[in-house]
């Protein structure tokens, strides 16, 4: 197909002549973004402080709408902690097994902008586990689940956690692909279009 943008001529970089280049080549971290994937079995060693600190600082760099900045994380280790989160909603067991998991405390909004901020937010903070060669998980708290998140974080009002992301070294069977190579994702050429759709 002609849309492919794998036949496109190599483009000239828009730095400007003289300026230093990036700290890691493109492909480094391009390579990182593709290898991020949801990650719900994990190990039980700890995450280092250093690391974890920096996966922190990378979700704290995070744009947000007018720069508000709206959110807080809250940190979990306690196992109680997350067995009871865990138990709040469905499909967040991971939540129960990672060493650390990192509640996402927003100020509320509207629904558009705050779904927009925490997709934002969670995803880099995954990228940047798997820069440190960790996995994670990301888990949604629904309504009733919420209200468990509030009592248990001591969320103000005006606050909510709808997300969390669960971080650690994952299992041998978590590292193990779930798709034989070249099949997880559709190809380039079936996802680009050129300008109009058709």
């Amino acid at each position: 197909m002609t849309n492919a943008w794998d036949r496109l001529p190599p483009q000239p970089s828009p730095l400007p002549p003289g300026t230093p280049p990036p700290a890691a080549p493109a492909e480094a971290v391009t390579r990182v973004l593709k290898r991020t994937r949801q990650t719900r079995d994990f190990l039980p060693a700890p995450v280092p402080e250093d690391v974890l600190a920096d996966i922190l600082d990378v979700a704290r760099w995070t744009g947000s709408a007018g720069n508000r900045q709206p959110w807080t994380f809250v940190v979990i280790t306690d196992a109680d902690t997350r067995r009871r989160l865990a138990e709040a909603a469905p499909y967040t067991g991971h939540i129960g097994v990672a060493p650390v998991v990192v509640a996402i405390a927003l100020e509320q909004r509207s629904p558009d902008v705050d779904g927009y901020e925490e997709g934002r937010l969670t995803e880099r903070m995954q990228v940047a586990a798997t820069a440190h060669g960790l996995a994670s998980g990301l888990a949604r708290l629904r309504d009733e689940a919420q209200l468990v998140a509030k009592e248990l974080l001591g969320t103000p009002d005006g606050v909510v956690v709808r997300s969390m992301v669960s971080l650690g070294y994952p299992t041998e069977a978590a590292r193990a692909p779930k798709s034989a190579p070249g099949t997880a994702r559709k190809p380039l050429a079936d996802v680009v279009r050129r300008e109009r759709f058709g």
